[in-house]
């Protein structure tokens, strides 16, 4: 585990839902992310209750999988990992001899790209240091990361519907092409169907979605798929958006060469993902990435053969509050907070008020459900929240290898006590929005 020591003069940026972004004069270059103990479910921002350790263990968890992605080994481990056995053999050769994989940048040599720069995490010993951060935090875990601008589309209502324009893909102008830019895309990569998946919905609606998925056939519900998905989703927007490949491509404002590399690389950390986590016994069935582009490298990658123009990074983080994962048939990423709260009358108005502002033409279907509605979520009960308070630790601590989290059970044993209503079955999981 790579850390570094605290940085002075934290300066808050952003703040949202369940992280913190800070920057310093100190290392202009670099961000410093703090993930609170706070936690959201269906867009809604900051909830009513607070998860005990799920700050710190999704630092430790985040930095773990940067630093596997960071590294060739797993990669030279898929090509012959019983792991992917299922998968369409023709789509693996195909992930296997592309550039991005093989090439003389490729992963299989080098590891995938990514901004992750260390975990910042305090001894005891070191007093000064840990004054300042505590006084400013609260905390003793900062990810420190590659910063990146973000050019946020501008809203605009045309024949009053709302319509995002970005300004990247505008008239580019060298500050627009300098530098490292977040691409404002979820990626989200899918190895399954589970029952209640929004993916089964379009399908329904249109089957011929299956082949431009590159699906050879219609999945069934709580099927494995004959080979990883990818879909595209709005990152900027209040609303995450589907996009078609076509759409992304535009609102991405990559060239083409560059969105081919986003894509690939997409590809080959989802397959690292499903091996790592397989190894481990659990299942991943679905989740997303990020990505941000350093058009600063551009002389580096012509120096290397590499004509994308830029260099794609894997960005912001990689932890169970980004992936669906299942062990035993039981979830165990933020699917177990949202079945508590699935079918509630706080859900329910929540789908109220996202027609009521659509019908509106507006975007604050949140505001509508506040001032209107009068609705908000419930505290959790207080059996739930034990659970919940044990789940991001125990599962670092069986990830990781190591007792990061003292005072907690094994994966078997906090699977096998958990009340009914949080276990469940994973097969008829339903997730509203875009997984």
């Amino acid at each position: 585990m790579v850390n570094q020591k605290n940085p002075n003069g934290l300066e808050l940026i952003y703040e949202g839902s369940v992280k913190r972004v800070f920057k310093t004069s100190e290392k202009p270059d670099r961000l410093f992310f703090h993930f609170t103990d706070d936690y959201s479910v269906f867009d809604w921002g900051k909830m009513p209750d607070t998860i005990e350790n799920k700050g710190r263990a999704l630092a430790k968890m985040g930095a773990f999988f940067f630093e596997q992605l960071g590294a060739p080994e797993i990669f030279q481990r898929l090509k012959d990992s019983k792991h992917l056995e299922r998968f369409d053999k023709t789509f693996l050769d195909g992930r296997f001899k592309h550039p991005v994989f093989e090439g003389v940048c490729g992963v299989v040599n080098f590891g995938l790209p990514h901004h992750f720069k260390g975990l910042i995490e305090n001894d005891n010993q070191d007093k000064k240091n840990t004054s300042l951060v505590d006084s400013i935090l609260g905390t003793t875990h900062l990810m420190e990361v590659l910063t990146a601008r973000v050019d946020r589309p501008e809203l605009h209502q045309i024949d009053g519907q709302p319509t995002y324009f970005y300004p990247h893909t505008q008239a580019q102008s060298a500050a627009q092409t300098t530098g490292r830019r977040l691409v404002p895309l979820e990626i989200v990569f899918r190895f399954g169907m589970p029952a209640g998946s929004s993916l089964k919905e379009r399908l329904e609606k249109n089957p011929d979605y299956a082949r431009q998925l590159g699906l050879k056939c219609l999945p069934k519900e709580g099927d494995w798929l004959e080979r990883p998905v990818i879909e595209f989703f709005t990152k900027l927007e209040p609303k995450d958006r589907l996009l078609s490949t076509q759409e992304a491509a535009h609102v991405s404002g990559l060239n083409a060469f560059e969105f081919e590399y986003l894509t690939e690389m997409s590809f080959q950390a989802a397959l690292a993902l499903y091996v790592l986590f397989a190894e481990k016994g659990i299942e991943l069935w679905d989740g997303k990435f990020e990505m941000i582009i350093d058009y600063g490298a551009h002389k580096d990658a012509e120096s290397t053969g590499n004509s994308t123009g830029g260099i794609l990074l894997l960005a912001d983080s990689v932890g169970p509050d980004e992936l669906r994962l299942i062990y035993k048939g039981v979830h165990l990423s933020k699917e177990m907070i949202r079945r508590i709260y699935r079918g509630s009358p706080w859900e329910e108005s929540l789908k109220k008020a996202q027609l009521m502002a659509k019908g509106r033409g507006v975007a604050d279907w949140k505001g509508i459900a506040l001032s209107e509605l009068k609705s908000s979520p419930e505290h959790l009960a207080g059996d739930e929240k034990s659970s919940i308070d044990k789940l991001y630790g125990t599962l670092a601590n069986h990830l990781i290898g190591e007792p990061v989290f003292e005072d907690h059970p094994t994966l078997d044993q906090f699977v096998d006590a958990l009340p009914a209503k949080l276990k469940g079955e994973a097969s008829v999981a339903a997730q509203p929005g875009k997984r």
